[in-house]
């Protein structure tokens, strides 16, 4: 009997080791395709040239980009997890859209440049987003803030914390339903030992934070009455990380909402169909 238990754990073990190891190289892979220099060089040639930023925040710095006239009216672009500013890179590039705004994105906790270390609670990340918009707009301005992914549970949660911040809120594919959003098998998998230890930084990170987010979705969910903000909400059905049903969630608690549910879309909203996301920004919420 003992042999039995002992030849099983070495199997799992095993095949846990094989699973984590084909999730570390496909990860390098992905991020091998959109590292920081790489997109900037693609930015450049399209004459498009960001700004860098960085912002005070306590003991640590956050790190943004923009691009566009900062008198104009500003775009605060939130991404995934994990992510960094440049997820943005094909809204960043629009030039019609940068004539007529400021756009700014920047690393959240725990990647890319911001030295600010992970923050697990959404609470925490909405004081990050709500510092970016405060170094760039000024008194009584509103922002349009939209979260793509994970950015959409932080952009949730900076309207609940700071609506006199935000004119629109725009969502695209976001984590917004506790019921959708409970830690995934992989999520346990990686969260202790040996495949922790070896998984890259920016995996370990977006475990930690979707590990938590369950629970903050499901606070927030007695106050998503409060909100008033005129908001998009952009979905598809061939997402194959957050379900298309959670749009029929949030509908639930919140009416002021321009809707988008496209049977062909994917998650990955920001690189496959940017002029979504383009035309979301452009439109004002009178058009309602």
């Amino acid at each position: 009997m003992g042999r039995r238990i002992k030849k099983g754990a070495i199997i799992t073990s095993f095949v846990l080791f094989i699973i984590v190891g084909i999730l570390v190289v496909l990860f390098q892979g992905f991020k091998a395709q959109f590292d920081a220099k790489k997109v900037l060089t693609e930015m450049h040639t399209q004459n498009v040239f960001p700004t860098s930023a960085m912002i005070p925040y306590y003991e640590d710095e956050i790190h943004a980009s923009y691009v566009g006239d900062l008198s104009k009216p500003k775009v605060l672009l939130i991404h995934g997890s994990p992510g960094y500013w440049y997820d943005f890179k094909n809204i960043f590039t629009d030039s019609n859209l940068s004539k007529n705004y400021c756009i700014i994105s920047y690393d959240r906790p725990g990647y890319g440049k911001t030295s600010i270390s992970v923050k697990k609670r959404l609470s925490d990340q909405a004081k990050v987003a709500a510092a970016v918009l405060s170094h760039f707009i000024k008194k009584g301005e509103k922002s349009v803030v939209l979260g793509h992914s994970y950015g959409g549970a932080v952009l949730e949660q900076t309207i609940l914390d700071y609506p006199d911040k935000i004119g629109h809120a725009i969502y695209v594919a976001p984590c917004l339903s506790p019921e959708f959003q409970k830690a995934k098998w992989y999520n346990l998998l990686i969260s202790g030992g040996l495949p922790n230890k070896i998984m890259p930084h920016e995996l370990r990170i977006s475990n930690l934070e979707m590990m938590a987010l369950e629970h903050d979705l499901g606070v927030n969910q007695q106050r998503l009455s409060e909100i008033r903000i005129p908001t998009t909400y952009i979905q598809g059905k061939k997402d194959v990380l957050v379900p298309y049903q959670t749009q029929e969630y949030y509908l639930e608690h919140h009416k002021n909402v321009n809707h988008i549910l496209l049977d062909n879309l994917n998650h990955f909203v920001p690189w496959s169909n940017p002029e979504l996301i383009i035309n979301a920004i452009k439109s004002k919420p009178s058009e309602f």
